[in-house]
């Protein structure tokens, strides 16, 4: 069960990274003249293929090979779990997964849409799943009490608002919109903002999008990553001091976090390159997975998958 679980959560890994390939390259970060076809839709017309030699292409090859594979991993998790996953709460997260895999799929056939939630449903739905499949695959190896537990679950909290930031941004094109460091354009926020750029489920007229319109989300995502810094900072931290069982993981955790950040500074620096926002994507779920691993190494081991 623990090598089932183990590969539909690489597996996963694969399919949100070729998502993000697919989703960003379509808003722009992929084109050879960037940033000057930044938004302009990269999709081929209704009953066209993509040349085999484009890399969407393969990307999109990869990312339906992943997702069948994923699901199909998961059907026997929930079938074999029913005997192997130990407690309640291991199998309600298996049929979570499966049930959430369902969803993604149902709304692979509405994207891409101009609707940022359906951005946002892929984007959250996706890292829901590699949390779950990461709890999974690391329960057993004790939980963590009292205050190390609530600081836990708002580290969860701010991380999942920090990556909904991040979605936002993609799906109103708005990595232009903050180019330099650290401030916005000389500002650390604009003089005047449209609070309806935070909602995903209202699209905005073409006449709204421009960058200077779009500068709150780019500032209210790096003041997300200041708090989401400071928290697993603290994490780390404890971690560390709580003795060799948790020191090497809080290490990791800090090791990654200064990683994430570095990726995200190097980005706006980079004018955005794609590689650079596929690592930045993929170390987010890398990040939020050692934060989870945190839940069940800070007590004796009770019970395995």
């Amino acid at each position: 069960m623990r090598w089932l679980v183990l590969a539909a959560l690489l597996l996963m890994l694969v399919l949100t990274t070729t998502s993000a390939y697919i989703r960003l390259s379509q808003a722009g970060l992929g084109c050879a003249d960037w940033p000057a076809c930044y938004g302009r839709a990269r999709l081929p017309e209704a009953g066209q293929l993509l040349p085999e030699h484009a890399p969407l292409f393969w990307a999109h090859a990869l990312h339906r090979l992943a997702a069948s594979s994923v699901g199909l991993l998961l059907v026997l998790i929930v079938f074999l779990g029913r005997d192997q996953l130990q407690g309640s709460g291991a199998r309600l997260a298996a049929w979570t997964v499966l049930a959430l895999a369902g969803v993604l799929a149902v709304l692979g056939m509405v994207t891409p849409s101009n609707l940022p939630a359906v951005t946002l449903g892929n984007l959250l739905g996706g890292m829901t799943m590699i949390a779950l499949l990461w709890w999974l695959h690391q329960r057993g190896r004790g939980a963590s009490a009292g205050a190390g537990r609530m600081l836990l679950w708002l580290a969860f909290g701010a991380m999942a608002l920090q990556i909904a930031l991040g979605g936002m941004i993609g799906a109103r094109q708005a990595a232009l919109a903050c180019v330099t460091l650290p401030a916005c354009t000389g500002g650390w926020w604009p003089e005047s903002t449209d609070w309806r750029l935070f909602n995903p489920f209202f699209g905005l007229p073409a006449s709204d999008t421009a960058s200077t319109a779009l500068a709150p989300l780019a500032m209210a995502h790096r003041y997300g990553a200041l708090l989401v810094a400071a928290i697993l900072c603290a994490l780390g931290i404890r971690a560390i001091r709580r003795g060799a069982r948790t020191a090497a993981l809080g290490w990791a955790l800090l090791g990654m976090l200064g990683l994430q950040l570095l990726l995200g500074a190097a980005m706006v620096l980079a004018n955005f390159l794609l590689p650079l926002a596929l690592m930045h994507n993929l170390c987010a779920a890398l990040l939020l997975g050692a934060t989870i691993s945190l839940l069940w190494r800070d007590a004796p081991a009770k019970e395995q998958v």
